[in-house]
Formats: structure tokens, sequence, C-alpha cells
């Protein structure tokens, strides 16, 4: 089953910390010859100087999705066009 991308504001765990998701990779964008799907804060600190750089097959817990709109949705599909 493939892995759906989650709203920005939901909070997951990573390595036993909770983050929050800000921002979304697009497919090609490489850092440190990876590919991530996610920048993400710390919660509930929110954002400083550090993001951290998540791949969905990273995420131990969903413990909150964030908001669902048509306008999400939208963008979801996008995403995950891009990422086939």
């Amino acid at each position: 089953m493939k892995e759906e991308f989650l709203p920005i504001g939901s909070i997951i765990t990573v390595a036993n910390q909770d983050l929050m998701i800000c921002s979304y990779f697009k497919k090609g964008s490489l850092i440190n010859n990876n590919q991530y799907d996610y920048a993400c804060c710390l919660y509930p600190y929110g954002i400083n100087e550090k993001a951290a750089l998540v791949k969905k097959s990273d995420i131990q817990r969903v413990k909150f999705i964030g908001f669902l709109d048509s306008k999400f949705l939208e963008l979801k599909k996008q995403l995950e066009d891009k990422n086939e």
C-alpha cells in the first residue's frame, strides 16, 4: 500500500521524537543524496533554525492529522503524481 502524504500541521513520531510537518519536498529535491518527503519542526516548540528532514518510511506513528480541505486534497494529488 502506498503511503499517503499528510497535511501540514500533522504531528508525527520519528525516532521517538514528536515532530510537526511544516513543508513538503518535491521529487528530485535531494539533500546529501537522500530524497525526503517532509520538513518538520519539534513539537510543541515550533520552527527554529533547524528543520528535521523526514521520509514517509521513517514515521513511527501519526499522532494527529492536520487540517483536511479541498486545497490540501488538490496539493496531495500533485505531490503523489510527482512522486510516482
